[in-house]
């Protein structure tokens, strides 16, 4: 039977921000053969039925999955596949509406676009972390929270496959 482990929460940001190094998950052990490999992937608002600000439009949410910390990306490198260290990418875009007391984002499809990709070529033996950013029309950036679940299996592997997870997972890391 293969033993999974779903993590989930929400993490809030204001509107036309990035949202950094967020900690979700952190294995620590002597064991190297234990690893855990992530089987989904998803975020979306906590709240349709939350502000917008003055302008109606669009708004793209990007997110990214990650093996290690980033000290400092910007907006177009969340959702760069270029980076060793990131393994599940989500993009998806909102129409923000303002209708008098409620404003709402509505999204053309529902629960099911809220998957991102995750590598199926990735194993986590440390940590995993959230980047993620939205962008939107208008000036006003009330604060919005993001759901978001991950759903991990646990992985048996040998020694020199930890060495190989690690050091891919940490491969463009010049800081460590």
């Amino acid at each position: 039977m293969k033993k999974t482990m779903t993590l989930r929460g929400t993490i809030e940001y204001a509107d036309n921000a990035r949202s950094l190094n967020n900690k979700i998950f952190e294995y620590e052990s002597n064991d190297l053969t234990s690893a855990w490999k992530v089987k989904k992937f998803l975020m979306w608002p906590a709240g349709v039925r939350e502000s917008i600000g003055t302008v109606e439009g669009q708004m793209m949410f990007v997110g990214t999955l990650a093996t290690d910390q980033v000290p400092s990306i910007g907006f177009n490198d969340i959702g760069s596949v270029e980076d060793n260290r990131f393994i599940g990418w989500i993009q998806r875009g909102f129409n923000v509406r303002n209708e008098g007391t409620d404003d709402f984002l509505a999204a053309p499809t529902g629960m099911e676009a809220n998957y991102g990709y995750v590598d199926p070529d990735h194993l986590v033996n440390d940590a995993l972390f959230i980047h993620s950013y939205n962008t939107k029309d208008g000036g006003t950036n009330p604060d919005r929270k993001w759901n978001y679940i991950v759903e991990l299996e646990r992985k048996k592997i040998n020694e020199t496959q930890a060495i190989l997870a690690i050091v891919k997972g940490r491969a463009q890391d010049v800081d460590n």
